[in-house]
């Protein structure tokens, strides 16, 4: 069996066909709870957060097949709210015959709200959407990087949703597309050069803030083919031409 770490992603070859991908990430002291820095009612806490580790199994090509939930917290009544949420996050990107599974927090009360998440799925190799960069490529952005009070939480156009991922994905002149989390654009777009054995070089003026969080990932990078881009950029909402890969 081999094991991998790249990125955010753990991948486990199982056989000659099958890759497990594993993705997990944190959330704390957003909630409404006394101690939380960002009151927001706790539905969205479990929306956002399961959004963020279900970004990273669908970009890397992997079905969902497992989700958990670490609730720092009561089950009755922020525990049931975050999974709420967490449920109306897998219908929005299309997922069902998912298993989710977690725990509470009923030994002592908390003030502040905090959960941990990890996402489990399963991918044929050559589904694999993982350092799979065919060589140069133009590196664009999709989504606007938003965090906290900046996100519409009742419904923000400017981030990627799903209908817009899946249709990267099928995209054959797209060949790997990354997630943006609180290490913002350029941090994303220079590992995925790294990985890729590539160099990469950030335009000046792209016309969006690459340094800035992605708070849960609500927008991706892509490496696409060159001659792609432009129809790209009229197709997918809040696109930009980021920079380009290049071989060292």
């Amino acid at each position: 069996m081999e094991i991998k770490k790249i990125r955010d992603l753990s991948l486990i070859r199982l056989d000659e066909t099958r890759t497990m991908v594993v993705a997990c990430d944190s959330c704390g002291g957003v909630g409404s709870k006394k101690w939380d820095a960002y009151k927001v009612p706790p539905v969205y806490v479990g929306g956002f957060s399961a959004r963020v580790v279900l970004l990273e199994l669908i970009c890397a090509g992997a079905k969902v097949v497992a989700l958990t939930d670490n609730i720092c917290n009561e089950m009755d009544n922020t525990g049931k709210e975050i999974i709420a949420g967490i449920k109306k996050e897998l219908k929005a990107a299309g997922i069902e015959d998912v298993i989710l599974t977690g725990s509470t927090e009923e030994n002592f009360a908390t003030v502040s709200t905090a959960v941990g998440m990890t996402a489990v799925g399963l991918a044929d190799q050559k589904d694999l959407k993982v350092n799979s960069v065919r060589g140069e490529a133009v590196i664009i952005s999709a989504g606007v990087p938003k965090v906290g009070k900046e996100i519409d939480l009742e419904g923000d156009s400017e981030i990627i949703d799903y209908k817009t991922l899946y249709g990267l994905l099928k995209n054959p002149s797209v060949y790997e597309i990354v997630p943006v989390g609180s290490r913002g654009i350029a941090y994303e777009a220079g590992q995925l050069a790294l990985y890729n054995n590539l160099r990469c070089h950030i335009n000046d003026d792209c016309g969006v803030d690459v340094q800035k969080s992605g708070g849960p990932e609500t927008s991706v990078i892509a490496a696409v083919d060159g001659k792609a881009v432009r129809d790209i950029l009229q197709d997918v909402p809040e696109t930009h031409v980021i920079g380009y890969l290049r071989f060292l």
